[in-house]
């Protein structure tokens, strides 16, 4: 199905299944070089925020996270925003306008001085990480046909942890041996890295243009949030994935204060465990994703399910083991757990983009995206909400919460559009 239509004049760059005739081997390749190189990058800088805030800028450690706590939020407002403006001006203006946006905010990075002025700038990359993102799926979806969407959105999410694991290596490095300038230097070249992901993607044209004119007497299809939000089925997709998107939020989240407050570990067991989950990721998401994509999505979004409720239930048993056992679980968790992140996420990724309601993209996406934000800001308390009344309660109710997505998958399986979840 067509994932964004023609709807207006001004949607010049609206989409529709790519065609061969229309897309080159070329444009898509440069499309995949430049998200990449935005997914890298990204992943690279996530270590490094709160390092290049505290000890390249000099600010202090709590200002410095409420600062880029207060940006995101902000940032996560522009979703309605966002989605209107990708069903309006096209999903590659969209995609090019959020490599800019954040281009120019890492420049602007090695001379941030106060508090307000890293909110400003949290508050515009969060903007354009909301562009990218609600651009992404659809873009993917109208370059490639049938499940080859999920193999491209598995190796941005390659991309995007092994960036996190060279960013978490070096950040445990650079500290003792970088001084402001090197932390300076890093930020200017993720700016690069922007600034090329947007030259490339000028490459890429639109697929699907109609080859033959538009009827006259036809009157424009204009889509709207509150059309997209009647969307019954859709919206119940995207709660669903909520608790996907909670799941996989979770996992590390918590982790290390278990460790070090409840079980009086070695400091060593959390970065074990990332270390772990990066490695399965980077070396598995290919041939994870080749599978699955001979299966149903719904197949896929079950097993994965699946293996979070059992990754959960492994943890709820730490307090009961002996620390050598414990350890084990922990890192038994790291596999499961990095399993299913690497089922789930391509998979309702592409199913979002395929669900969507026509004419209304841009907005659709916006609100898959928000789920993911959903998750972020209700994460924190939740979790240490959940983990003040024992680990016990803690991992069992993120367990049954991932279970619960299982009867949603099977029930949102005959009422969204027919081979979305096929």
């Amino acid at each position: 199905m067509a994932f964004a239509e023609r709807e207006c004049a001004p949607m010049s760059e609206a989409l529709s299944p790519a065609r061969d005739d229309v897309v080159t081997p070329g444009a898509r390749r440069r499309f995949v070089a430049s998200t990449v190189i935005d997914a890298v990058g990204s992943g690279l800088w996530m270590p490094f925020a709160l390092l290049f805030l505290v000890h390249g800028r000099g600010l202090g450690l709590v200002e410095s996270g409420a600062a880029l706590t207060v940006g995101g939020f902000i940032g996560l407002a522009s979703v309605p925003l966002v989605g209107t403006a990708a069903d309006r001006i096209g999903f590659v203006r969209v995609l090019v306008a959020g490599n800019v946006i954040r281009c120019a905010c890492f420049l602007c990075y090695p001379f941030v001085s106060s508090a307000w002025q890293v909110i400003v700038l949290a508050a515009v990359i969060s903007i354009g990480d909301r562009l990218f993102w609600t651009a992404n799926a659809p873009l993917v979806t109208a370059l490639t046909s049938g499940r080859d969407a999920e193999k491209l959105m598995g190796t941005q999410t390659i991309a995007r942890f092994t960036g996190a694991g060279i960013g978490a290596a070096a950040a445990a490095v650079l500290p003792a041996i970088a001084g402001a300038a090197m932390y300076n230097l890093l930020a200017l070249a993720n700016a690069a890295s922007f600034a090329l992901a947007a030259v490339l993607l000028f490459g890429v044209p639109v697929p699907g243009a109609p080859s033959a004119p538009p009827d006259p007497t036809a009157k424009p299809v204009k889509g709207s949030w509150l059309l997209l939000l009647r969307n019954r089925p859709y919206v119940a997709f995207c709660a669903t994935h909520v608790l996907y998107a909670l799941a996989s939020v979770s996992k590390f989240a918590v982790l290390p204060l278990v460790v070090f407050d409840v079980l009086r570990g070695p400091q060593w067991l959390p970065g074990a465990a990332v270390a772990v989950s990066t490695v399965i990721i980077v070396t598995s998401q290919r041939p994870i994703t080749a599978w699955f994509a001979r299966r149903n999505r719904s197949t896929g979004m079950v097993t994965a399910s699946i293996l979070f409720a059992v990754s959960f239930a492994t943890l709820a048993t730490l307090t009961a083991l002996p620390m050598s056992l414990a350890t084990v679980a922990i890192l038994a968790f790291s596999v499961l757990a990095s399993g299913a992140e690497a089922i789930f996420a391509p998979i309702t990724t592409a199913t979002a983009a395929a669900a969507a309601p026509p004419h209304m993209g841009g907005r659709a996406s916006g609100l898959f995206q928000l789920s993911w934000g959903v998750a972020q800001v209700a994460a924190p308390v939740l979790l240490t909400g959940l983990l003040s009344q024992g680990n016990v309660v803690l991992w069992s109710t993120l367990g049954i919460l991932a279970a619960l997505t299982i009867p949603a998958v099977l029930r949102l399986r005959a009422s969204l559009p027919p081979g979305t979840l096929s």
